[in-house]
């Protein structure tokens, strides 16, 4: 049950700062304000400091009188950026080496295209439904076109017709992790049918000519969310640990980068010690899994032998009340004592399914559940002995993908591709399934030929009939709940877990944000990532309130999400596998920020 197991407060001065409600008297404070060319003051502007010679970048929000401020910066010289849509990318050096407080202000100068800088969401929205024919295509490019990747991965690009055809033949037989094409590969049912009808659709609103989208970009961040300071630590290279990713999400006028550079950080939690633990999902000789430090940003790598020199590979990684950190390796189970550093691999039984990439601890037994392709495994620490269960019915490929354990120590996972939850009782071996209801509203969207065709072939992972919801990945709380994030669906569902009773939460944005995991935080408050919005969301149970915090990377699909409980305020922290680089949230309350904003004695 991701909900943290709470250890005694600690302050931890990671990322070269620290948050606190008195001035620093170690540091630098460095703030500003920042106006449009014409004077007018910005607010919910992006700042972000990166000294000399570190991995991690430190960022802030301006407030609405344009000003910004960071807590305590370690003295040195920095090189500072600021930027929102709209407007060019502003950049300067500053030394804080000096003074004890240094100010720097910026103006920005439009920006006639801004498209690049654009979120996912952003430009999932701006795509025209002035027509049925419109809503309906935007519908079949949403449902097959960006299930492994944002939406504006795709559409930043222009392409005509028969440049469009070209790519979506090769689509068609990609495997799910971005696998190359292969002649033997069966094509994806509904990309095939519907590519002559998506490379029309896109030679028309991405192609050489005039675009009928119209831009309109989302409010900037305010309030909570512009009081937010973000660190993002950079994760070496799979390929090489001495190497940093370059195209990295930090300057929005470049656009979503690709993912070839990248493709590695995953899955993260934190120890009570303060470190980060990564999941690699990349193929590589180095690493299975990787230990970062907030306080230098200093990444160590831990590998368990694979095939051919290889490392194995993992997804998911979970950390237990003991500090043992399990993670899926290779279709095994890894073990990796936080704090002695021994590893371990456990291999399922040949006539059980492989484990695949998502894990959770029962709070009750201490058992690991493990998804698989079929249902899931169960794995207890006392015995080495794994059980599985397998899911009640299947799909045309009925795979898991999320899984999480709840108040009563039972094991949830997420049948993406036909909505359905499979439920398995640890102590009985019960194995029930949860339903989850169709979206609704699509009679203007769909064609009575696609709904027949729709219900002919059925949805894959990332390949969807329209009115699927689609659960990914799922986190259980303390009160006898589940909540799942419903990809296609657009929402959260809180599933009761005694009664199965589902009640449905709509994001309430315009766009196509992904929803794609949840964590639940000490207080309550389930935690998602918005993968095509770069953003972190939070949802208030008691006050059904969302509140959205935008990250300083644009093009990050972040995967996961993670809370450390063991900090007072939490912690939020953000993977980004497309930029190859962990974000962290902390949060300021109005009397660190006006201390913060003082002047310095």
């Amino acid at each position: 049950m991701r909900v943290g197991f709470i250890a005694v407060a600690m302050t931890v001065t990671g990322g070269a700062l620290l948050l606190q409600a008195a001035p620093a008297t170690d540091g630098t404070a460095l703030k500003g304000n920042i106006q449009s060319a014409s004077g007018q003051s910005l607010e919910g502007v992006a700042v972000s400091a990166r000294e000399d010679g570190k991995t991690y970048t430190t960022s802030v929000f301006t407030d609405e009188q344009g000003a910004y401020s960071f807590p305590a910066l370690e003295k040195g010289r920095y090189r500072v950026w600021a930027q929102t849509v709209g407007f060019q990318t502003a950049r300067a050096e500053v030394n804080l080496e000096g003074d004890p407080a240094l100010r720097h202000d910026f103006k920005l100068q439009t920006l006639a295209d801004f498209s690049k800088q654009l979120t996912g969401t952003e430009w999932f929205a701006s795509l025209p439904e002035d027509t049925a024919e419109n809503r309906r295509m935007k519908l079949i490019f949403r449902d097959n076109c960006t299930g492994c990747h944002t939406p504006n991965f795709v559409l930043q690009n222009r392409f005509d017709q028969a440049g469009w055809r070209k790519i979506i033949d090769v689509m068609e037989t990609v495997g799910i992790y971005g696998d190359p094409p292969r002649a033997d590969r069966a094509p994806v049912p509904l990309v095939r049918e519907f590519k002559d009808e998506l490379a029309a659709y896109l030679g028309k609103v991405r192609g050489p000519g005039p675009s009928p989208m119209k831009w309109n970009p989302f409010p900037r961040p305010r309030g909570e969310a512009a009081q937010a300071v973000i660190t993002e630590y950079d994760y070496t290279s799979s390929s090489n640990p001495s190497e940093y990713v370059t195209s990295d999400g930090s300057d929005w006028m470049e656009g979503p980068p690709s993912a070839y550079e990248a493709r590695g950080v995953h899955d993260v939690e934190v120890d009570s010690n303060g470190f980060v633990w990564i999941a690699d999902s990349q193929a590589n000789p180095v690493r299975t899994v990787a230990r970062l430090d907030p306080r230098t940003g200093e990444i160590k790598n831990f590998k368990l032998p694979g095939d051919y020199g290889m490392a194995k590979r993992s997804h998911g990684i979970v950390i237990d009340p003991k500090g043992i950190a399990w993670f899926n390796a290779d279709g095994g189970l890894g073990k990796i004592d936080t704090k002695t550093e021994k590893m371990e691999w456990f291999n399922p039984p040949k006539d059980m399914t492989r484990a695949a990439g998502t894990l959770d601890v029962d709070p009750v037994g201490g058992g690991i559940c493990i998804s698989t392709d079929a249902g899931a495994l169960k794995f207890d620490p006392a015995t080495d002995k794994f059980t599985e269960f397998k899911s009640k019915s299947r799909g045309v490929t009925g795979r898991t993908y999320g899984v999480a354990t709840d108040a009563d120590g039972n094991c949830w996972w997420a049948q993406m591709n036909y909505d359905k939850l499979g439920v398995g009782n640890f102590r009985t071996g019960e194995i029930t399934e949860v339903a989850l209801q169709p979206v609704s509203g699509l009679d203007d969207r769909i064609t009575e030929r696609d709904r027949s065709l729709y219900k002919f072939i059925g949805s894959d992972w990332n390949s969807a009939t329209p009115w699927q919801q689609a659960p990914r990945r799922l986190g259980g709380d303390k009160n006898g709940n589940v909540w799942v994030a419903l990809w296609w669906g657009n929402a959260l569902a809180k599933i009761d877990i005694r009664s199965h009773k589902a009640t449905y939460y709509r994001y309430p944005g315009p766009g196509f944000p992904g929803v794609y995991d949840t964590a639940i935080d000490r207080n309550g408050m389930v935690w998602m990532n918005l993968m095509n919005a770069d953003t972190a969301a939070r949802f208030d149970p008691k006050t059904e309130k969302w509140t959205e915090f935008p990250l300083p990377s644009h093009g990050m699909e972040s995967r996961f999400i993670a809370v450390d409980n063991h900090k007072d305020p939490v912690e939020v922290w953000v993977p980004s596998w497309r930029t190859h680089k962990v974000a962290r949230i902390q949060f300021r309350t109005q009397e660190q920020l006006r201390a913060q904003s003082e002047p310095r004695p």
